[in-house]
């Protein structure tokens, strides 16, 4: 027994040392080493089968790296432009052009000016777009999206790509094999056989039970001829239109681009059916630019084989530069450090900062997360509301009176960090009055919350705030 005691001992000291070095290794955020050394510390054995198929792998950032240095030396057409020298800033407006500046530099992610943009609000607007859009194609189709459902809108989508792929139209899609892991077969198989070429991103054979799981492809993106893009927070699906059931409406923002940075579009998607195939699409010439309309757009993508965080840097650099207000929307607001530092210090610098959140939630942990940095925001100043009428799904920040960020991303780790997301930065006054228009409208639907009330909150709440705080690194 003694013997046997010692052994125990010694192998869960051993064991211990080892998992810590691998987090140490593996982990740059010293919030989520805490929370996963926490959980091997409660849960030994347990914790490591956990960490094993839930935590972040090295490795595979690695493999995306290298991937992504190998695709980059097969990058042959026009849609592959070097970026690297790119310096379009000079027509800005000083504080709009230091974030333009720092997103080329960081992300190589150039600004394209000859440009008209619509703003798309919630599913009927979005889908009534892009099935006219579709219908149109007479060369290409390029998706690429996190989840389809295998329902009436995209049953709807689906028949669509088959009569364009039977025209004689290139149509290719990716999806995430996580997001759309309900698809079923039989809906990818019918694309295919009416040549619609197809590619799962990350495919995994056990989607709730693969390290793979942290690396999504969260992008939503469509191109039509390298003449119309699509960008924003809509999946395909009908919830997406009609609502779900507890969480009521489903409000969202999509955009439509037409000009020069519909090719910068395109060539995300082909990077990353570069990545999925091996091979890159076939490249297209790119049509002449819009010139009867002036919108600079930068289209900024990240994920985890870039080299830099270059979406979280595009939504700091927004904050810290605004000088009169700074209006945000996000369906899950777990900031981390270093964007709640930006906000708070944006907010009692005098700038009029406003947060929109759901009041409903489609993932309880998640939102109970998002509260927890409710009372910060609030003690520095920083209005929060509470969007009512249904579940508000948008991805959308407004600084001043001058640019805009809308794309893919939510304002949490999850998306600045570990996916692969799309964001476009609007650099356009008319655009940003629009924009600025519908988050007053939002703001109707909404409750505030105030300092005094949620200093009264239940002690349950608080106790799930905190839990979800603790993990809010790892969701």
């Amino acid at each position: 027994m003694n013997f046997l005691k010692e052994y125990s001992f010694s192998f869960l000291w051993a064991y211990g040392i080892f998992i810590a070095g691998i987090i140490f290794l593996e982990e740059r955020n010293p919030d989520r080493t805490i929370a996963w050394l926490l959980v091997l510390l409660l849960l030994p054995v347990i914790g490591f089968l956990i960490y094993f198929f839930f935590g972040p792998d090295l490795r595979e950032r690695e493999n995306f790296r290298k991937i992504k240095k190998k695709r980059r030396k097969n990058r042959k057409g026009p849609l592959f432009v070097s970026h690297e020298h790119n310096e379009p800033c000079a027509f800005l407006g000083e504080h709009t052009k230091k974030t333009a500046s720092l997103l080329t530099k960081s992300a190589k992610a150039r600004v394209s000016t000859h440009n008209s943009v619509e703003m798309l609000v919630n599913g009927e607007a979005t889908f009534a777009s892009i099935k006219h859009a579709l219908r149109q194609a007479k060369r290409y189709i390029h998706l690429e999206y996190y989840s389809i459902d295998n329902d009436a809108i995209g049953g709807e989508i689906r028949d669509i790509l088959l009569e364009k792929a039977a025209e004689g139209v290139d149509v290719r899609l990716i999806y995430d094999s996580v997001g759309s892991w309900k698809l079923g077969k039989k809906f990818i198989d019918t694309l295919k056989h009416g040549g619609v070429h197809v590619h799962s991103f990350l495919s995994v054979s056990f989607p709730m039970l693969r390290r793979d799981l942290n690396f999504r492809n969260h992008r939503k993106i469509i191109v039509i001829d390298g003449i119309t893009g699509y960008l924003g927070g809509l999946n395909i699906g009908d919830s997406y239109i009609h609502g779900e059931p507890g969480l009521g409406i489903w409000r969202d923002t999509h955009l439509k681009i037409e000009g020069e940075a519909v090719a910068c579009l395109d060539e995300i998607f082909a990077a990353d059916w570069t990545f999925c195939d091996l091979k890159a699409p076939p490249a297209h010439d790119i049509p002449n630019a819009v010139h009867n309309e002036i919108t600079p757009v930068q289209i900024v993508s990240s994920g985890p084989d870039s080299n830099w965080k270059s979406i979280l840097h595009g939504y700091f650099s927004m904050i810290s530069n605004a000088r009169e207000s700074l209006w945000l929307c996000t369906p899950y607001l777990i900031p981390g450090k270093t964007l709640s530092t930006a906000l708070t210090v944006a907010s009692m610098s005098g700038v009029d900062v406003r947060v929109i959140i759901p009041h409903a939630a489609d993932h309880a942990m998640v939102h109970w997360a998002s509260l927890s940095s409710v009372e910060e925001l609030l003690r520095a100043g920083v209005k929060v509301y509470s969007y009512r009428k249904g579940f508000h799904h948008a991805k959308i920040m407004i600084a001043d009176d001058h640019t805009v960020s809308v794309g893919s991303a939510n304002f949490d780790a999850r998306s600045l960090e570990i996916n692969f997301e799309v964001q476009a930065f609007l650099y356009d006054k008319k655009v940003a009055k629009q924009f600025r228009r519908e988050f007053l409208n939002d703001l109707q639907e909404c409750s505030q919350f105030r300092l005094h009330d949620w200093l009264r909150r239940s002690l349950r709440s608080r106790i799930l705030e905190s839990a979800g705080r603790l993990w809010s690194s790892q969701l």
